[in-house]
């Protein structure tokens, strides 16, 4: 009797267990489905645009610094103690404007002594000139007198040559730059009283890669320089203007690899002083009417997504390689009248079904600004292309040159 209420009990818990295990097992089955329903509902909202007509500039995107054409130092030729210092950073002066004065004491002394021995050594030359000519004086006379003569003259001259250098004058026209010094300084040829330079001759000077050599030398003419200088966002905008590529040197250096062209500023202005970091853009080929997408359509890989009207569909897209600038690349002309993805295409996958939340404008502007009113769209995910990024050696290339400006 024990024995079989024994054997009863085990059945009991037995059974039990197999009914636990069902009721886990049926919970899980159903909310599994569930997960599965729910997962397959989400579908990614993207953004799309058709290609416009437009023209792309294939350019490469140099940075630099803005230098004066010319800095030129003013030093003084005498050395002694400044008493006046008029030169002050930003002003403008004109050749010979007076920027500081020496103490002229000890050369003032200088210049009346060598006047009063100048003064002397042409009375007596005078007189054994006038005895030589009436046959009263030797010519050896004469001659010494006359070397005296010269010598005493030299001396005057130099003696007040160097008294006219107490005053420090302007060399050029220019606006100073540097002004260090102050009255009382010592004034001496290791150290300028000033830096000038003309503000409305000022170029860059590039350190441009070996590969480039052909495209500046070979294409000099077509190329179009335009020079930025970023502005801080949201105070100004950026300040802009051409240039022109006034020399391109003839080798290359083997260090470096690079080699120097220099590109004159048009119109400075007062928005580009020496020292500002600038971007120098160079476009070198043009290609007119023909369709456009903004590079943000591109993944990092180059790749992009088209999509289908009739089934709601995006599909992968790996493009060739076409020319671009820094906005927009050309779009091959089979896929011309294709929808993108341009906004929402890193989160999507080939085939799948997709929610349009917005069909943008076929116009460069209009999408720009588009893309950043919308609120209730996708952001980009850090994949996606950015036109801002740049190679880590400061160049942008945009493409390779295709052909000249029409």
């Amino acid at each position: 009797m024990r024995d079989f209420f024994a054997r009863h009990k085990k059945i009991k818990y037995a059974v039990f267990a197999v009914t636990v295990l069902l009721l886990v097992a049926i919970v899980f089955l159903f909310t599994g489905k569930k997960r599965s329903k729910g997962e397959n509902e989400r579908i990614p909202a993207v953004v799309i645009q058709k290609p416009f007509m437009g023209t792309v500039l294939e350019s490469i995107t140099l940075s630099g610094y803005v230098e004066a054409s010319a800095m030129i130092p003013v030093v003084p030729f005498v050395q002694g103690t400044i008493t006046e210092y008029y030169a002050r950073a930003g002003d403008y002066v004109e050749k010979d404007t007076v920027l500081a004065k020496i103490d002229d004491a000890p050369f003032r002394q200088q210049l009346l002594q060598a006047e009063a021995a100048y003064f002397a050594a042409k009375s007596t030359f005078e007189r054994l000139e006038s005895l030589f000519k009436s046959g009263a004086a030797t010519q050896q006379n004469y001659d010494s007198a006359k070397a005296q003569h010269d010598a005493m003259k030299a001396q005057y001259d130099l003696a007040r040559l160097q008294y006219d250098y107490t005053e420090v004058k302007a060399s050029i026209d220019g606006t100073i730059l540097i002004a260090d010094l102050a009255e009382g300084s010592i004034g001496t040829q290791t150290q300028p009283v000033a830096v000038l330079a003309d503000l409305g001759n000022q170029v860059v000077r590039l350190k441009v890669p070996e590969k480039y050599f052909d495209l500046f030398t070979l294409q000099k003419d077509d190329l179009v320089v335009t020079v930025t200088r970023p502005a801080e966002k949201n105070m100004y905008s950026d300040a802009v203007t051409g240039a022109i590529i006034e020399n391109i040197a003839p080798y290359v250096s083997p260090e470096s690899k690079n080699f120097q062209v220099v590109c004159r500023l048009d119109e400075p202005g007062e928005r580009f002083r020496p020292g500002m970091y600038v971007k120098i853009n160079v476009a070198y080929a043009a290609h007119h009417s023909v369709p456009l997408l903004p590079v943000t359509a591109k993944k990092l890989d180059g790749s992009c997504y088209t999509f289908s009207a009739e089934d709601s569909t995006v599909h992968f897209v790996q493009l060739e390689e076409t020319p671009s600038d820094a906005e927009h690349f050309m779009v091959p002309a089979e896929y011309a009248e294709s929808f993108f993805v341009v906004d929402g295409h890193n989160t999507v996958f080939d085939g799948q079904r997709v929610s349009v939340i917005k069909e943008l404008e076929p116009y460069a502007e209009d999408s720009a600004h588009e893309k950043e009113t919308a609120t209730d769209g996708p952001s980009h995910d850090d994949d996606s292309a950015s036109p801002s990024d740049t190679p880590a050696d400061g160049i942008r290339i945009s493409g390779e040159p295709v052909g000249e400006f029409e």
